[in-house]
């Protein structure tokens, strides 16, 4: 209704106003002929959100029912009850489409795949458990340490399997100002791993949201897809899913990312794949209210100072490719 109403004011509106400039005389609009137009106007988006409904409450009951983990499964229930999967059956469409053409590849059972996509770390904190909801997807490897923001060489390096953490270069975002020195931009104790939500288990972490990628402006997006017509395409049994949606579907563009590895776990129940997840997106801290306490993030994993941007040694590319 929120969507029908000014759409059907609007059309009045200008109807009335052409027909009383032009055709008042000749033939005027019949009010019930709009209110019809509007009418079914609205049955449609109301049966499209009946229609959604159902299938997120269905994808969640599966989900609930085959969850090996009690605490997370439970976790599910509330935050469905709380609407946070109002975008579950959207994801689950979008990387099952996804899914299904990589199961026509030459691929193994066992997969990586890397989520192109813009991000951030938001208010809340949520269980690192509840990103492996089921058990096709066998871990989330996150790889900026929090408050990081990410470069498209670093992505693609993790993307075609070759990044390492000796890897890693921290410099400052911003090019002029900075008041940080260069080398306090590397987090202190980085540890020498990737943060693996697997071995981190129950232990809180901030709540990452994804937003699309916007071609053909996307200064990302540009940079990963010059390294690729540059270096190659990842081998096999390594999967790129960037997050672009179609141009009519972008005002949907925040979404949680345990929405999306809910659907991912859902999509990939329905092929032979058991996949590791590499999370490539930025996770700067835009928290509307209190910021994350730094300290509890440095000891979960890592955490940089404001504008930190993390990139990689651009000599591995020429190096392994």
């Amino acid at each position: 209704m929120a969507f029908a109403f000014p759409e059907a004011n609007n059309n009045w509106k200008e109807l009335t106003k052409k027909n009383h400039v032009t055709e008042a005389r000749k033939s005027p609009i019949d009010p019930a002929d709009i209110l019809q137009r509007f009418t079914q106007r609205l049955r449609e988006k109301l049966n499209k959100i009946q229609r959604t409904e159902e299938e997120n409450e269905t994808l969640i009951h599966r989900a609930m029912k085959m969850c090996k983990d009690e605490a997370v499964s439970q976790w599910l229930k509330q935050e469905f009850e709380f609407g946070a999967f109002d975008k579950l059956g959207d994801m689950f469409h979008f990387l099952k489409k996804h899914i299904d053409e990589e199961e026509k590849k030459d691929h193994s059972d066992r997969v990586h795949i890397t989520l192109l996509a813009h991000g951030a770390i938001r208010d809340s904190m949520i269980p690192a458990s509840c990103l492996l909801p089921l058990s096709t997807i066998k871990d989330v490897v996150l790889y900026s340490p929090w408050n990081c923001t990410i470069l498209a060489d670093a992505a693609y390096a993790v993307a075609t399997g070759i990044m390492k953490p000796q890897h890693r270069v921290f410099n400052c975002y911003t090019k002029n100002g900075c008041q940080v020195p260069g080398e306090e931009h590397r987090p202190t104790k980085l540890p020498n791993h990737w943060n693996s939500m697997r071995r981190a288990g129950h232990q809180k972490i901030p709540n990452i949201t994804l937003s699309p990628l916007k071609p053909p402006t996307d200064a990302y997006l540009k940079r990963f897809e010059s390294l690729t017509k540059q270096y190659g395409l990842p081998e096999r049994n390594h999967v790129i899913i960037p997050y672009i949606l179609p141009a009519e579907e972008e005002s949907s563009q925040s979404v949680p990312f345990y929405v999306v590895s809910l659907a991912l776990s859902l999509a990939l129940l329905e092929t032979r794949f058991k996949a590791t997840v590499h999370l490539t997106t930025c996770l700067g801290d835009q928290s509307a209210g209190q910021k994350f306490d730094t300290e509890y993030l440095k000891n979960q994993y890592a955490c940089t100072v404001n504008n930190t941007v993390m990139t990689t040694d651009p000599h591995i590319f020429r190096k392994w490719f």
